[in-house]
C-alpha cells in the first residue's frame, strides 16, 4: 500500500512525499519537491497520536466510560495508543487485576493499549514483581477513588521499589514528593501527571538542569491546563471541576512556557468521563473528556501560534514512546516502524461537537471552539481504521510492550 502526496511530519522531519506500508509497517519513505504553495496545502501525515493519560473507567465504572468506547473514541481523533490509570473499581493493585484488565483490552480494544499499577497500602511485592505497565502510579492528592496516600515513608519505599513512578501530586505535594526522591538518591525514573502550576514546571526545568537527573524526569500537561483558568470553573461550574484544579492566567502562561522549551516532555488528557447528571449533582465528580479533543485543540492552537509542528508530533507522539521506553517501534514516520499514521487536512476549519463524540461522555466543556485540521483517515498497522466518519475495523489493538 502506499500513501502519496502528502506532508510527512513526524519529531524529526517534515518533508513532502510518498511512503510505502508493507505488512503492517512503513518500508519505504520517498521525498519529492513540490512548490512552497502545494507543500502548505498538501495532506500531512502524523505517526498516530498516543496519550499517557486516560480513565476508561472498566471495571467498575462501565457506564461512565469503557475500554470499548474509550478506544473507540481515542481512534476517531488520531489517538492509535493510550495508557489507562489504576484507579477502577477495584484498583490495580495485584498483577491478577492487572491480568484481568489486559483480557478486557485484548478482546475489546480498538486502539494500542497499557495499563498503570497503582501504589496500594500494602503491596510492594507486588510492586516489586509487576512488569509490561507504564509505571506505577502515586496518588498524593484527592482524586476519584481512594487512592490518596500521605506517609512519605511510603514514598519513598516506592520511590526504591519501582523503576518509573508516576505522581499525582499538586503543588507543596509536589515539591515535598520531589524533595523526598531526592533525597533517596533518585532511584527511580520520576513522572509528574498533569502539571498545573507555575511552581511545579520552575522545579522541573530546576531539576533537568543537573545532568545526572536530566533523564530521570518527565512532565506531562493536559489541554485543560493549557487552556482554561479559574475563571472557566467560574463560568462553567462543576463541568470545568477538576484535579488539579485550574489556575491562573500565569500558571497557564507558565505551561506554554515549559512546551517551548522542553521542561515539559509531553502531552496528556487525563481523560475522565462523567455523566451530566453526576456533574450536575451537589457531589462532586473529578474531570472532563479530553481524548476527543487533543489533537484539535493542540493543531489548531501550534498553527495559531506558529509553533513547529515537529515539536507537536514530538509530544503528542515519540517523546512518550521513547521517555516511557516502550519497545514497539512506533512514534516516528520511518521505515522499520508501525504503521500507526493520522491523514490530516489542515486546510479544514470547523467547531468542536460532543455530538459526534464516540465516548460515553458526550459533553465538553470545549464545545463550539474553532478548531483546525480534519482528520480524514486513521491506519493501525497499516490498516485504514478510521475513514474520516466512520470506525472501520474490529477490535485490533495490541499490547504495548515495555
Amino acid at each position: 500500500m502506499k500513501i502519496e502526496g502528502v506532508r510527512i511530519i513526524d519529531a524529526h522531519q517534515d518533508v513532502f512525499g510518498d511512503i510505502k506500508i508493507q505488512d503492517g509497517k512503513i518500508v519505504e519513505i520517498t521525498e519529492k519537491k513540490v512548490s512552497e504553495d502545494e507543500f502548505e496545502k498538501a495532506q500531512i501525515l502524523f505517526p498516530g497520536l498516543i496519550d499517557p493519560h486516560v480513565h476508561f473507567r472498566e471495571p467498575g465504572f462501565e457506564y461512565k466510560e469503557d475500554i470499548e468506547s474509550g478506544s473507540r473514541a481515542a481512534l476517531s481523533h488520531g489517538v492509535t495508543g493510550f495508557f489507562d490509570m489504576p484507579n477502577t473499581n477495584p484498583p490495580t493493585f495485584t498483577r491478577e487485576i492487572l491480568k484481568e484488565k489486559k483480557q478486557i483490552a485484548e478482546k475489546t480494544s480498538f486502539a494500542n493499549y497499557a495499563f498503570y499499577f497503582g501504589a496500594g497500602p500494602d503491596n510492594q511485592s507486588e510492586i516489586e514483581k509487576v512488569d509490561q505497565v507504564p509505571g506505577t502510579k502515586l496518588y498524593l492528592n484527592t482524586t476519584t477513588g481512594n487512592l490518596r496516600m500521605d506517609d512519605e515513608n511510603r514514598w519513598c519505599e516506592i520511590f526504591r521499589i519501582g523503576k518509573k513512578v508516576s505522581l499525582h501530586a499538586e503543588g507543596d505535594t509536589f515539591e515535598r514528593a520531589v524533595k523526598n526522591w531526592l533525597e533517596e538518591g533518585s532511584p527511580c525514573e520520576l513522572h509528574l501527571c498533569h502539571a498545573s502550576l507555575r511552581s511545579e514546571v520552575e522545579l522541573v526545568r530546576k531539576v533537568k538542569q543537573e545532568k545526572s537527573l536530566a533523564n530521570k524526569i518527565t512532565m506531562e500537561v493536559c489541554p485543560h491546563h493549557l487552556f482554561m483558568t479559574h475563571k472557566d470553573r467560574e463560568k462553567h461550574g462543576a463541568f470545568c471541576c477538576m484535579k488539579p484544579e485550574l489556575a491562573t492566567e500565569d500558571d497557564l502562561a507558565a505551561m506554554w512556557e515549559g512546551v517551548l522549551d522542553g521542561t515539559i516532555d509531553m502531552f496528556a488528557t487525563d481523560h475522565a468521563p462523567h455523566t451530566k447528571e453526576e456533574k450536575e449533582s451537589e457531589q462532586t465528580f473529578y474531570g472532563i473528556p479530553g481524548v476527543e479533543t487533543l489533537f484539535h485543540l493542540l493543531f489548531t492552537e501550534f498553527l495559531e501560534r506558529g509553533y513547529n509542528l515537529k515539536k507537536f508530533s514530538a509530544m503528542t507522539s515519540h517523546n512518550i514512546y521513547e521517555k516511557f521506553r516502550i519497545k514497539d517501534q512506533k512514534g516516528l514516520i520511518k521505515s522499520g516502524y508501525d504503521a500507526d499514521l493520522v491523514l490530516v487536512d489542515p486546510n479544514w476549519s470547523g467547531a468542536i461537537s460532543a455530538d459526534n463524540f464516540y465516548s460515553k461522555c458526550r459533553w465538553t466543556p470545549f464545545a463550539g471552539r474553532a478548531i483546525r485540521g480534519e482528520i480524514q483517515k486513521v491506519y493501525l498497522a497499516g490498516e485504514e481504521v478510521f475513514d474520516g466518519e466512520n470506525i472501520l475495523s474490529g477490535q485490533e489493538g495490541q499490547a504495548l510492550k515495555f
